[in-house]
């Protein structure tokens, strides 16, 4: 009697402990060789990029086909700030936990709830319209402290200055998000971010509405598309974003398109962005090709100053193995505007994941 006691609670020790959850740590590095010329100034040879993520996450069963979830995503490194000037590319170091993220999560068979930091969804249609697969200095989307979750260790800053990026849209704070069931393909994904000010958490009364974020999204066989609309309130003046995204594996290529307009509340478009990226296998990896252009019209909004971006990359990347690989990267970022600083770098990246 004594033993089958000792076997059933044995039995229920090892039950609880293989209902907790396990913790995971995954992420990516990258660091750069080479140099980089800024307007009429070129650097010498340097280490110009030590930077990448670091992610904790979990999953837990609850049952009834219920799990809850968390992440805590961080820059690690050291890497380039999104000021761009004519004496140099400045290096600033982040350190702050949960930089990239911080959320929980809810989901089962009605879709998912986050509550906390996450990436917009601007930012998650970048991972589908950008297939270069290229680590490089980029105005495809703005953001300034590094590697975003959905492309584990590339940098994804302002280019130039905060008006040279091609594609607007980075980190929400305090998102409460749902993202719906995939039904033929298709799921929607919602998200409002309450008014508040970054800094302090305290309601910013002058604004009247909380910022909203519309996603359609489908994926099926080759073919990986999405449509979003953002309704920012957030600064002293708010602006609508469209964005639309896709990218289609043709066997021998794969494609991705992205476009975006954005339009103030006064009527005025300050600009529309639009961005080719291509990615061809050869060998043991693969080319990386990438266009993106810029137009705007001058606006008196800081945020959306009037600026001509052009950008072109094109770089190989050589996998050693399928989490360390090899990249040989030239970009360069033309602004016509005569503030503007143009940027070009020639890097040999070395890159791992873990």
């Amino acid at each position: 009697m004594k033993k089958s006691l000792i076997a059933l609670a044995a039995l229920a020790a090892v039950s609880a402990a293989s209902a907790q959850s396990t913790v995971t740590v995954s992420g990516a590095m990258v660091l750069a060789v080479g140099t980089t010329e800024i307007g009429t100034t070129t650097s010498d040879l340097q280490i110009a990029r030590q930077t990448g993520n670091i992610k904790f996450a979990a999953t837990e069963d609850l049952g009834g086909g219920l799990k809850a979830g968390f992440e805590l995503t961080s820059t690690i490194g050291e890497i380039a700030t999104s000021n761009l000037t004519t004496t140099g590319l400045t290096a600033q170091r982040f350190n702050q936990l949960g930089s990239r993220g911080q959320n929980l999560t809810l989901s089962g068979d009605f879709g998912g709830i986050l509550v906390g930091r996450a990436d917009t969804g601007i930012r998650r249609q970048m991972a589908i319209a950008d297939v270069t697969g290229l680590s490089i200095v980029s105005g495809f989307s703005d953001g300034s402290s590094g590697a975003s979750a959905s492309s584990a260790g590339k940098i994804a800053i302002a280019a130039g200055d905060a008006n040279a990026r091609i594609i607007y849209g980075d980190d929400f704070a305090n998102m409460v998000a749902y993202t719906s069931p995939s039904m033929s393909g298709f799921n929607i994904a919602l998200a409002t971010v309450p008014v508040q000010t970054v800094s302090t958490g305290v309601g910013d009364d002058s604004l009247t509405k909380d910022t909203m974020s519309y996603s359609v999204n489908y994926s099926n066989g080759p073919l990986n598309a999405s449509v979003n609309f953002t309704d920012a309130q957030g600064g002293s003046s708010p602006y609508q974003i469209t964005t639309l995204v896709a990218n289609y594996d043709l066997g021998v290529a794969k494609i991705g398109l992205a476009q975006q307009s954005i339009r103030l509340d006064s009527g005025t478009n300050p600009g529309n962005g639009i961005l080719v990226t291509a990615q061809v296998p050869m060998g043991n990896g693969w080319w990386g090709l990438g266009y993106g252009r810029r137009t705007a019209t001058a606006s008196t909004d800081a945020n959306f100053a009037g600026d001509d971006v052009k950008q072109i990359t094109v770089g190989y990347r050589y996998n050693l193995s399928k989490r360390t690989h090899l990249q040989a990267v030239y970009n360069t970022i033309d602004r016509s505007a005569s503030t503007g600083t143009d940027l070009k770098e020639t890097h040999i990246i070395l890159g791992h994941s873990f």
